[in-house]
């Protein structure tokens, strides 16, 4: 699934408060990291543990295309992780302020490159449940993991 609606507009909810997650960023490298450990502590949380490989790994290619790509004016990027209502699972979204810069979706039988397939990664990990939301102020780029 390839979503693309418009406005985007992540509320401000600090860390750990609730069912949603919101943080900014350093755009760089070193943030992936620290988002993946984020992101473990809050499905230990939620207890949702058990999704965490999967979930880790869709914010790990969400969050290192962002880093790598966006041209975000104040060089920060978001994450927001929100536990889905009324379900065992979690919507992971990372946001910068590049809305003209969209992901491209390689072609699976394509080539041997080793680059530029993560979001392949992520529609196995999501049942083809992703996409991007533009908005006035940038783009989300999201993910659902569920049980």
């Amino acid at each position: 699934m390839y979503e693309m609606t418009s406005p985007a507009s992540p509320g401000k909810t600090p860390p750990g408060a609730g069912d949603t997650v919101v943080h900014r960023w350093a755009q760089t490298p070193a943030c992936v990291g620290q988002a993946r450990r984020m992101l473990r502590e809050t499905l230990g949380r939620w207890e949702l543990a058990d999704l965490a490989d999967d979930c880790v790994l869709v914010l790990s290619e969400l969050l290192a295309n962002a880093v790598q790509h966006a041209d975000s004016p104040d060089r920060t990027v978001g994450t927001c992780f929100r536990r889905l209502p009324g379900t065992d699972g979690v919507r992971i979204e990372v946001l910068d302020a590049d809305g003209g810069r969209l992901p491209q979706v390689p072609d699976p039988a394509g080539g041997e490159d080793v680059r530029g397939r993560g979001l392949l990664l992520v529609g196995a990990c999501t049942g083809e449940r992703w996409g991007v939301v533009l908005g006035a102020a940038g783009k989300s780029v999201w993910g659902e993991v569920a049980r």
